[in-house]
């Protein structure tokens, strides 16, 4: 994007809860931006915090807006609605960007590309973070399960090249356009998402904004193109470990209460689902993607995976069987 053309007015629509520690620090990142500030809305979406998320967003001059429902996809979708901008950026709070131009690099990109949006393809890896933060930056997802089935947005620590569903039809010295089917789509759309606001609206964004299913959606209309940066986003996913597994539960939670309402789904077969729960639940093959990590690159967060893996596997069975019985349970009602 060169600098005598007009830069397009971008919407940060952050969602926001009890955020206030986690809030400043993706603020900052963002006002850091070389981005033309002015071409910037900072829209925070507050879910009835009850600490100072709403004070810090004004002091740093966005415009706030309630949600109340406590529901992030509600969320996005208010911000959306409010927004004013050519572009929409999708970010949560626990996000940060890397550095200055990280903002300018993605959009010049998803703009001289002709993309639908773009966002970046790795989490970054510090080795003082967290535990789980630091695996999630090594496998390039925080689920286990994602990465199994092939569907995480984010490249390994020990990948360099781009080696996930999609076709590759450019690399760029600072990203790669890729071309996605409804087959070949990953979870792409948040940790910092930028899309077209024209585009954006020709998915079902009201009254939830699910990242996934709009993608979907964009693709099946051949708007399938995107801007995946080589640039790392910071997640603060996780304190601890089990936070970690506390955050999974609850994402386990929504998959089956929300999945009647979902347009992206996985469509995994019966059989598939049940290789995929054993080569969790037995840790072998998890302890052995470990180990090939480790080799590459040592650190002992790799050897969270065998842990996660159980544990979701085990979540996933419960909560199944749980879901079945409920069903039966409600089937005999019906007879009666």
């Amino acid at each position: 994007m060169n600098k005598s053309n007009q830069y397009p007015t971008i919407s940060v629509v952050i969602p926001c809860f009890n955020s206030e520690k986690r809030l400043p620090l993706c603020l900052d990142s963002i006002k850091m931006q070389t981005y033309p500030q002015e071409k910037l809305e900072i829209i925070i979406v507050d879910d009835d915090s009850a600490d100072k998320t709403v004070v810090i967003a004004q002091e740093y001059g966005c415009l706030v807006l309630r949600n109340g429902t406590h529901n992030i996809e509600r969320g996005k979708s208010i911000g959306v609605v409010a927004s004013s901008g050519d572009y929409i950026f999708l970010i949560d709070d626990d996000n940060r960007l890397t550095n200055e131009n990280w903002l300018m690099d993605l959009t010049t990109a998803v703009i001289e590309e002709s993309c639908v949006g773009g966002q970046s393809s790795k989490f970054h890896f510090d080795k003082n973070d967290t535990l789980p933060n630091r695996y999630a930056a090594l496998f390039g997802v925080s689920d286990p399960t994602v990465y199994y089935l092939n569907k995480r947005d984010k490249l390994m620590a020990t990948e360099h090249s781009w080696s996930l569903p999609g076709k590759v039809i450019k690399e760029a010295d600072k990203y790669y356009v890729v071309e996605f089917d409804k087959d070949s789509l990953l979870t792409i759309g948040s940790q910092g998402f930028l899309v077209k606001k024209e585009y954006l609206l020709r998915g079902t964004y009201e009254p939830y904004l699910y990242h996934m299913d709009v993608n979907m959606e964009l693709v099946m209309q051949g708007l399938n193109t995107y801007v995946m940066l080589k640039d790392s986003v910071i997640h603060d996913h996780s304190k601890g470990v089990a936070h970690s597994i506390g955050k999974l539960k609850r994402n386990i939670a929504l998959f089956y209460s929300e999945s009647q309402y979902r347009i992206y789904k996985y469509d995994i077969k019966k059989a598939t689902m049940l290789k995929l729960g054993i080569i969790m639940s037995t840790i072998i093959i998890p302890l052995i993607d470990s180990i090939r990590g480790y080799v590459k690159f040592r650190d002992p967060a790799w050897f969270l995976h065998p842990v996660l893996s159980f544990r979701v596997a085990l979540m996933y069975g419960v909560i199944t069987l749980k879901n079945y019985f409920i069903k039966r349970q409600n089937r005999g009602k019906e007879t009666l």
